[in-house]
C-alpha cells in the first residue's frame, strides 16, 4: 500500500499544476480547490471531476459575466477559426418558467444572441439530471455570411424548484466536422457534478 502513495501524490501535484495553468488571468483569488480524492470543489458549493487535459477552467470576471454563467471549460480544437468547444454550468439560465419545455424556448431566444445564429432543434428528450427528471436539447445554428456553424447541447435540470442548466457549444467553420468526444466529456462532467450545500433559494 505504501508504494502507491508517491503515485497518488504525483497525480495530485499534476492536477494542481494543470489547474494553475488553466485559470483565467486576473488578480482575484482562485475560486476552487483540489480535494485529496482528486476532485475539484468550486466556490465551496459544487464538486466535480476535472475534464481531461486540454480543457481549461474559466470563471466570470465581473458582475456582467457572473449573470451569464457560474463557471465553465474551454478547449481549443484542431482546425481553422473558430474551432473550439466550450461548456458551462449556469445557475440562472435565460428565462423564468419552471417548466422545462417553456424554459427551453425562453433560453434559446437569447442563447448566443449576438452570434447571429438561427438554431434548429435536432433532438429533444427527457433525461435524468441529479437523480430527477430533466430535459436535453441538441441544436445547430449556421451563419452563411461568416461561414461559421455551431452545435450545442443544453441540459436542463432542477436544483430545488429552480431550473439550472449545463450547455456545450462546439464551433466550426461551415465546412468543418464536429468532434463527438467533446460531447462525451460534457456528459461525464455532468454525471460527476454534485452540490455541496443548498442554494440560497432553497434556504428561504
Amino acid at each position: 500500500m505504501k508504494e502507491r502513495c508517491p503515485i497518488k501524490l504525483f497525480c495530485l501535484f499534476l492536477l494542481f499544476f494543470l489547474l494553475a495553468g488553466c485559470a483565467t488571468p486576473g488578480s482575484s483569488p482562485k475560486p476552487y480547490r483540489v480535494t485529496s480524492q482528486g476532485t475539484v470543489v468550486y466556490g465551496e458549493e459544487y464538486e466535480f471531476v476535472l475534464p481531461p487535459v486540454g480543457w481549461n477552467l474559466f470563471w466570470p470576471e465581473g458582475e456582467e459575466e457572473a449573470e451569464e454563467f457560474a463557471f465553465g471549460f474551454i478547449r481549443r480544437d484542431p482546425g481553422p477559426f473558430p474551432s473550439q468547444s466550450v461548456f458551462a454550468y449556469d445557475e440562472e439560465p435565460f428565462g423564468f418558467s419552471t417548466k422545462f419545455e417553456e424554459r427551453e424556448k425562453e433560453f434559446l431566444k437569447r442563447f448566443l444572441w449576438n452570434a447571429n445564429l438561427r438554431f434548429e432543434v435536432l433532438e429533444r428528450k427527457r433525461v435524468a439530471v441529479f437523480g430527477r427528471e430533466g430535459l436535453e436539447v441538441l441544436v445547430e445554428g449556421k451563419d452563411p455570411v461568416k461561414k461559421e456553424k455551431a452545435k450545442a447541447k443544453v441540459i436542463f435540470g432542477k436544483r430545488g424548484e429552480r431550473i439550472v442548466a449545463f450547455y456545450l457549444t462546439q464551433w466550426r467553420p461551415l465546412d468543418g466536422t464536429y468532434d463527438p468526444s467533446a460531447f462525451e466529456v460534457f456528459d461525464q462532467f455532468i454525471k460527476s457534478f454534485k452540490f455541496l450545500k443548498k442554494s440560497f433559494y432553497e434556504t428561504l
